[in-house]
């Protein structure tokens, strides 16, 4: 799919996805602008970014939803319409008929994509074999997410798209989904997700493609993005205000909030020495290392903090 005049993309069999000067616009709001993003076959990729960084947007352009202003794009080699029967999609927000059961809901949708399938082995893989015959109306929330996941194996599909699969969902919910996300990768299926929970990144992404207000702002594995940010450690430690810890060697910022202080450092092992040394020993029980993260990525790269509101 392409617009704007530019070159074709050529095929290549060892992406997935290539996506190439993406642009997608609402009225006066410029949703995506001008991304570029490679995803190879087999992989899992988080697309990572605030609320309204545009990560819907373009996950919608490549499931084939909605036609891009400008760009190229190839899923699997071909347009995101010819690329549907091959592809497994969990949207955002989906649904699922309450009076059908599990069994009924994954034979149907089957059935759309011209497929046979065995509920039972599909449920097994999101841990609700048990729930086969149970109506989906009588789910509970994160159950309903479980069965969404399966729909979009339904079809067998080389590639599987989630869209923020465990917003909402409590926090062992939450890992059973992960678990979920690594057994599909382990089959040979290429994930791509998108998440804007730190730690869901960091856990599950080979590749991590940080994007903000339209565009991609880093990318790559989450060791290199925070190997190459150099960003300082943050250590907080319970202290009065007037022990100024400000003034420790190697201390790069300092904060005093509520009865603690929080020091940015890129040596750690110093700053913690001289905290025993300035406050004793007993104090470095009630101390907390973070070291960099995504995080740190994100606020390097856009200037603000990743759960910040996207303006």
């Amino acid at each position: 799919m392409s617009a704007g005049g530019n070159q074709q993309l050529s095929p290549d069999r060892s992406l997935a996805i290539s996506v190439r000067g993406l642009r997608k616009s609402y009225g006066q709001v410029e949703a995506v602008r001008g991304l570029d993003l490679t995803v190879c076959s087999g992989q899992i990729v988080a697309l990572l970014g605030p609320n309204g960084a545009g990560k819907t947007t373009t996950m919608e352009v490549i499931e084939g939803l909605k036609p891009p202003d400008a760009g190229e794009i190839l899923v699997l080699g071909v347009s995101p319409l010819q690329a549907r029967r091959r592809v497994g999609v969990q949207l955002q927000e989906g649904a699922v008929y309450d009076d059908l059961t599990c069994s009924e809901t994954l034979r149907l949708f089957a059935r759309l994509y011209g497929y046979q399938t065995d509920p039972v082995a599909l449920l097994s893989l999101v841990e609700m074999e048990e729930m086969v015959d149970r109506r989906a109306s009588a789910l509970s929330g994160g159950q309903k997410r479980r069965l969404q996941i399966a729909l979009t194996l339904c079809n067998d599909p080389e590639l599987v798209i989630l869209d923020e699969p465990t917003t909402g969902l409590d926090p062992l919910s939450r890992r059973q989904t992960w678990d979920m996300i690594r057994q599909l990768h382990q089959q040979g299926r290429t994930v791509l997700l998108t998440t804007h929970y730190i730690e869901e990144a960091e856990q599950l992404a080979e590749q991590v493609v940080i994007i903000d207000r339209g565009r991609v702002v880093a990318q790559g594995t989450p060791h290199e993005l925070v190997a190459g940010l150099g960003a300082a450690a943050r250590i907080s430690v319970a202290s009065p205000e007037a022990a100024d810890l400000s003034r420790l060697p190697g201390v790069l910022t300092s904060r005093w909030e509520a009865g603690r202080w929080t020091l940015q450092t890129k040596e750690v092992g110093s700053v913690l020495a001289a905290l025993g040394s300035q406050l004793g020993e007993g104090a470095l029980r009630d101390v907390t290392v973070q070291p960099p993260n995504l995080e740190d990525v994100f606020l390097q790269r856009a200037g603000r903090h990743l759960m910040d509101e996207a303006s």
